[in-house]
């Protein structure tokens, strides 16, 4: 029974024990995408493991794992068996921890893998009417990025519905800041049609500032979400990062609202 899997080596056939966003993950990495390096701990951990303390053997294999990326910090999010479906998208209603050390990061395992039994994930589970089916929780462990910009890319426009539209919204720092809506970011609007400098436009809260994303850094992430969305064919919701002069993709998954 694995307990760990490398990205690299996780398809869509892996669903059940590397869960929605280790699946995304891994199909967006064999696809030639930009995706910080990582491991995933399968559902099988959590299955034999939740509510006891992980064993010794297990840890070892984890920071081992860890060891391989060559990184101080990592990323460590939840990746839920039924995550990420064009009608069920768990955004925010399980843990991730960011900047994430050695020293807590079995810590933060387990709080990943408690997370699937909040206030918040089960008043969604019965929301989506999901508490009676069974689900299981695997973890993504990735190397940090430290994001000079970072912000999300939605492929088609999320409240018009226009498919010929995409959106991306750009910040300052980590993404989360975006995600949790604590700053107001830039936001792009872009013809897909014909991607060029003429098709972009700038919402007004762009122009008050200086902005954060160049032309041709716009037209780089487009080009790079587009492939993405060509490879699940279905719009998608994506969270991406800048750093040192690279575009990283940290999550994609279907935009439910469609």
């Amino acid at each position: 029974m694995k307990y760990t899997l490398n990205l690299k080596k996780i398809n869509k056939k892996d669903i059940a024990i590397a869960g929605g966003k280790g699946v995304s993950l891994g199909e967006m990495m064999q696809a030639g995408i930009p995706v910080p390096p990582g491991f995933v701990i399968s559902t099988s951990a959590f299955d034999k493991f939740y509510g006891s303390a992980i064993p010794e053997d297990l840890a070892k294999k984890i920071l081992a794992e860890f060891k391989k990326l060559k990184a101080k910090y990592v990323a460590v999010r939840s990746s839920a068996t039924a995550e990420d479906s064009s009608n069920a998208a768990w955004a925010g209603q399980l843990e991730s921890y960011l900047n994430t050390t050695e020293k807590n990061l079995l810590e933060n395992v387990k709080k990943c893998w408690a997370s699937l039994y909040s206030p918040r994930a089960n008043a969604y589970k019965s929301l989506k009417g999901l508490d009676k089916k069974k689900i299981s929780v695997a973890v993504v462990i990735q190397k940090m990025v430290q994001s000079e910009i970072s912000g999300v890319c939605f492929t088609v426009h999320p409240v018009t519905k226009d498919k010929n539209q995409m959106i991306i919204e750009a910040g300052y720092g980590l993404g989360e800041a975006i995600v949790g809506g604590k700053i107001i970011p830039d936001t792009y609007i872009i013809n897909k049609k014909n991607i060029g400098f003429r098709n972009l436009y700038l919402t007004a809260k762009s122009v008050q500032r200086k902005q954060k994303l160049s032309d041709k850094q716009i037209i780089k992430l487009t080009e790079l979400c587009q492939k993405i969305e060509k490879l699940f064919k279905y719009p998608q919701d994506i969270e991406w990062a800048f750093a040192k002069g690279k575009f990283y993709i940290l999550q994609s998954r279907p935009i439910t609202t469609l």
